[in-house]
């Protein structure tokens, strides 16, 4: 993904091809419909099977793991950073959730299988808690930009609609496919690009969570017995890698050298603090009453690394009118980017070190392809 980051760059405005590219609202648009694919992607091949054993502590993770790390990082912003405090929180919401693609990228092409069902944790928790970041951030950037909203209605309509239509949306989905009987080729794979556009675009539309509905959506879908399951996930597969490729080249595109330098330092730091502090305190506390090896806790919390969604919802600060929103995009680039270069490159030789690899697994069996 760093290779399309640089492309984007140097076709970039300071870049050889000196393209002034410069539209954040158009960037959001389309990094968001790439997202909605990778969320549901991230529900639609998880092994049910394989993540009921985990699942209470991988939705503790996802949810309360995401409130910590939000307030710790907040805190840090503010009192290291100079952030006003709606800033620094928003900051740390947005940086919240953690970039289940990359994890997973780097544990197939290593073929990594870890104890425990660290790597059936490691995937539900991240593929679930993106909803969660982008609640807090909806709520902070509208804050932030100045706005008077009802926090308890907001958060409860963006849950209830988001849960009950994705499920909904889901189980209805599912059914169809079951009774149709689908002869041609690609026509249920169509079907299921479809219902995914659906399962984010009507809850989105009503005020609902659009991210929450469709990883819901995609979970339902997953779990069903619907046939040619696994070559949907093979197409899913190939659109979320491309869709990561064109989130990361827009922003590529997007970053400018002279700007990112002046990032470089702050956004180094605030990884580097919630690598070691925000981040190990948001896994060992909900992990606390499981009596979770210490061993897991430290890979679990190494594997936290922050990618595409983390971006994506900074642009979601600079398109409300965020102050400083450009600034907190640059930031949160140089975390993302940090993020997957230290903690991506260095979590096999991490696993290995904390004695996590089941050398008898197979990696492949914790998803549906």
């Amino acid at each position: 993904m760093l290779i399309f980051i640089a492309l984007g760059m140097l076709l970039g405005v300071n870049g050889p091809a000196h393209i002034d590219f410069s539209d954040y609202a158009l960037t959001e648009t389309v990094c968001s419909t790439a997202l909605l694919f990778i969320m549901f992607y991230g529900g639609f091949n998880t092994n049910i099977d394989r993540a009921k054993p985990v699942a209470a502590p991988a939705v503790l993770l996802s949810t309360l793991g995401v409130v910590i790390t939000a307030g710790i990082t907040g805190v840090f912003a503010h009192f290291v950073l100079g952030f006003d405090w709606i800033g620094g929180l928003l900051l740390g919401s947005v940086v919240a959730s953690t970039d289940a693609a990359s994890v997973f990228s780097v544990l197939r092409e290593h073929s990594l299988s870890l104890r425990g069902g660290t790597d059936s944790l490691l995937e539900v928790e991240s593929g679930s808690n993106d909803p969660v970041a982008y609640m807090l951030t909806a709520v902070l950037a509208t804050l932030a930009a100045g706005g008077d909203i009802n926090i308890p209605a907001l958060l409860a309509k963006q849950i209830i609609l988001g849960a009950g239509l994705g499920l909904a949306i889901g189980w209805a989905a599912g059914r169809l496919i079951e009774r149709a009987h689908a002869t041609a080729e690609g026509a249920q794979t169509i079907f299921l690009f479809a219902v995914a556009i659906v399962a984010y675009a009507l809850p989105s539309y009503l005020g609902g969570n659009g991210f929450l509905a469709v990883y819901l959506a995609g979970i339902v879908l997953g779990a069903s017995d619907i046939t040619g399951k696994v070559e949907m996930a093979h197409f899913f597969d190939t659109l979320t890698e491309m869709a990561e490729m064109a989130i990361f080249f827009l922003l590529g595109l997007l970053v400018t050298p002279a700007r990112l330098s002046q990032m470089l330092l702050p956004g180094l730091a605030l990884m580097a603090f919630m690598l070691f502090v925000s981040r190990p305190i948001a896994v060992g506390l909900p992990l606390a009453p499981f009596k979770t090896n210490p061993r897991q806790v430290a890979l679990v919390s190494w594997a936290g690394l922050r990618g595409a969604a983390s971006v994506v919802f900074s642009l979601f600060a600079v398109v409300a009118g965020v102050p400083g929103g450009h600034d907190l995009f640059d930031l949160v680039f140089v975390i993302a980017a940090s993020s997957i270069v230290v903690q991506g490159s260095l979590l096999p030789a991490v696993a290995k070190k904390l004695d996590m690899i089941d050398a008898t697994g197979d990696v492949r069996r914790t998803f549906n392809d």
